[in-house]
């Protein structure tokens, strides 16, 4: 924290970081208050796969990309709605009126991995008002397994899924 003048400065990055035999998965929870109404914050993931030595794009670990990308954006609106259930409130509490469209293109927000699974992050204004949060979801790797590539599971040390007959 520094303050100079009167006035409060603050940043503050915390992390976690997930590492399989592949992969290393941190995901930096960023804060920063500068004086305004309220503070900033964030979300940013990296994952890196140490085979390649390269970033991975979420989609890469899939068999069809497309096919993997609508089945999580249909799983992380079915999580949206049971949020909102749970809490009581409605959707448009929570989210803003074209979420459906926001979720469909989750890959273009904060995704990281962890022993639980695949962790899609909205930072708040992202999905939803301010006072609504941050909006986390995580899809299960038994959710995931049967849309991943043999690189997929060996990047998160899954067994690949068995093929149809």
């Amino acid at each position: 924290m520094f303050a100079q003048y009167g006035m409060c400065y603050e940043d503050e990055v915390t992390y976690t970081a997930y590492v399989t035999d592949s992969l290393v998965s941190v995901l930096f929870d960023c804060y920063s208050y500068y004086g305004g109404a309220h503070p900033n914050t964030g979300m940013v993931a990296y994952n890196f796969d140490l085979e390649h030595g390269s970033f991975l794009p979420p989609a890469a670990i899939a068999e069809n990309a497309a096919e993997f990308q609508a089945a999580v954006a249909e799983e992380l609106v079915r999580q949206a709605r049971s949020a909102a259930e749970e809490k009581s409130q409605p959707l448009e509490g929570l989210y803003w009126d074209d979420y459906p469209d926001i979720l469909a293109d989750w890959t273009s927000y904060t995704v990281s991995f962890d022993k639980a699974g695949m962790t899609v992050t909205f930072a708040p204004y992202e999905l939803g008002c301010y006072a609504a949060g941050t909006h986390s979801f995580t899809v299960s790797y038994a959710f995931l397994q049967p849309y991943l590539s043999e690189y997929g599971c060996r990047l998160l040390q899954l067994e690949a899924p068995e093929a149809a007959s």
